[in-house]
């Protein structure tokens, strides 16, 4: 060996270039499903800069500033979900191995890999910022997650063939991502598989019950990272699930004696929106960076189109090219380290963030139901000022915690072993309402005031009581029992 290093130690630069084996499959170790096999496609698009992207965006956005472990990335979740759904897939036919599709297999495992891709800096904070910078225009990450992915395939000439993954496959993996709810009309609505493989549709993005491999990952994962317990059992949930079909021929996941399991996913769910994601101060801190983004917005030049010009952050989804530099730390960092006097307010509300002279809270309260409009009624308050206030220094922010939707437990599919054959739903059931407690119902309205200073703070709690007084007497708004007022100094 020795013969071969020149005087610097390093291998001599005319040594005769090592041929690679053939791609293969590794296997990683990962600190929630331990051991996670990468079959060669999936390690291939993997590895791969757009894949890396992912790396550079934090999966829980703001959270960190509250708990500080929480900053796992998008790229792990992403492998969590590939390998959650290689093991659902695995255990929903291993009872019906007729079923069994080696590509359809591979198929669902990419589908998990790059269900994310869409993700912009801070995560789902940067769906928001673009909400508000761009009204209307109805961006979701769910579909840049299919041009982010279509674009690696194209950019990094990824030979899908060789594992026979054709155009009707490839059609079948963006379907499993869009996350579209399955209307049945006269025709099946979906290309990539027929209605026989509907269960299909459940693993990724479970548009019925919102249970899906998706959630589950994120749950535990989460979790572990902001140390908050998730008593939800992946491998119970598993060995419950089969397959079955209706009377048009249509599959679906039924769950043998699993309620139990679902309420606690629910629960989970609830249980990390009120003290993780939805956290008082992470949500007074993602309002602040969305105005550093909002700021910084029409000045900030970091995204460049190939004729040389540049693209605002916000339209950057528009283009998975120009999409593809964004992260949070690159958005982060050249905000922090400019210089002009275009990107001061940006700046300063980074630096607020980092000093923690964060927003004040000056009224927050639990409601039953609001209305959103009765918002404008306190921006035009403060219009009109408030002592040291002046339109802009106040913002309502809302905390939501609920099961996800429309009661999706109600659309969860159950079947005994004592009735084989019939399968049953819990719709308009008591059981369903006892549950499931009721505070997964509660919207919390916060009013934040921009300004610094006492004085300012001082103002801001009597109009934002003016402005909770008139609400109050409104159809719309409904108190919740005992709830609380708080006006924090």
């Amino acid at each position: 060996m020795a013969d071969e290093l020149n005087e610097s130690g390093y291998e001599s630069p005319t040594k005769r270039t090592r041929t690679l084996p053939p791609l293969y499959s590794i296997t990683i170790k990962d600190n929630v499903h331990g051991y996670i096999r990468v079959p060669p496609l999936c390690r291939m698009i993997m590895d791969t800069p757009q894949f890396a992207r992912l790396k550079s965006v934090k999966q829980l956005g703001c959270c960190h500033y509250v708990y500080p472990t929480s900053t796992h990335t998008r790229f792990d979740h992403s492998l969590g979900v590939m390998h959650l759904a290689s093991k659902f897939y695995v255990a929903l036919t291993e009872s019906h191995p007729d079923l069994y599709s080696p590509v359809d297999h591979l198929c669902v495992q990419v589908a998990g890999l790059m269900h994310d891709m869409g993700h912009g800096p801070f995560s789902h904070l940067w769906e928001h910022f673009v909400s508000e910078a761009d009204p209307g225009c109805g961006w979701r990450h769910e579909q840049s997650s299919l041009d982010m992915f279509l674009y690696l395939v194209r950019k990094n000439d990824i030979p899908l063939m060789e594992w026979e993954v054709g155009a009707r496959d490839v059609e079948f993996i963006l379907e499993l991502v869009k996350r579209e709810p399955l209307v049945m009309k006269d025709d099946w609505p979906y290309k990539g598989r027929g209605q026989e493989k509907a269960f299909l549709y459940e693993i990724i993005a479970n548009y019925k019950s919102g249970i899906d491999v998706d959630k589950m990952d994120y749950l535990h994962r989460d979790g572990k990272a902001m140390g908050l317990p998730v008593t939800f059992d992946i491998e119970r949930y598993f060995n419950s699930a089969c397959i079955a079909w209706n009377s048009r021929g249509t599959s679906f996941i039924s769950l043998r004696n699993g309620l139990e399991d679902c309420v606690l996913v629910y629960q989970d769910r609830s249980r990390l929106h009120r003290k993780g994601y939805q956290h008082k101060t992470v949500k007074v801190i993602e309002r602040m960076m969305l105005d550093m983004l909002l700021a910084a917005d029409p000045f900030l030049d970091i995204v460049k189109k190939d004729d040389g010009g540049w693209v605002r952050m916000s339209q950057a989804w528009r283009n998975p090219e120009e999409f593809d530099v964004l992260s949070d730390e690159f958005v982060e960092k050249s905000i922090q380290h400019s210089r002009g006097a275009s990107l001061a307010a940006a700046r300063d509300i980074l630096e607020r963030i980092h000093t923690r002279e964060l927003y004040s809270v000056v009224f927050s309260k639990d409601y039953l139901l609001f209305d959103k409009r009765c918002q404008k009624k306190l921006v035009e308050l403060a219009t009109f000022g408030q002592g040291k206030l002046v339109k802009g220094d106040l913002a309502v922010l809302f905390k939501k915690v609920n099961m996800g939707g429309d009661s999706p437990l109600e659309e969860a599919v159950f079947n005994s072993k004592t009735r084989p054959g019939l399968h049953y739903t819990l719709k308009d059931s008591d059981i369903v309402r006892n549950l499931v407690p009721g505070e997964t119902s509660l919207i919390t309205v916060m009013v934040v005031c921009r300004k610094k200073g006492e004085e300012a703070a001082r103002d801001a709690r009597l109009l934002a009581s003016e402005w909770v007084e008139m609400m109050e007497q409104e159809e719309g708004v409904v108190v919740a029992e005992d709830a609380c007022v708080l006006e924090e100094g």
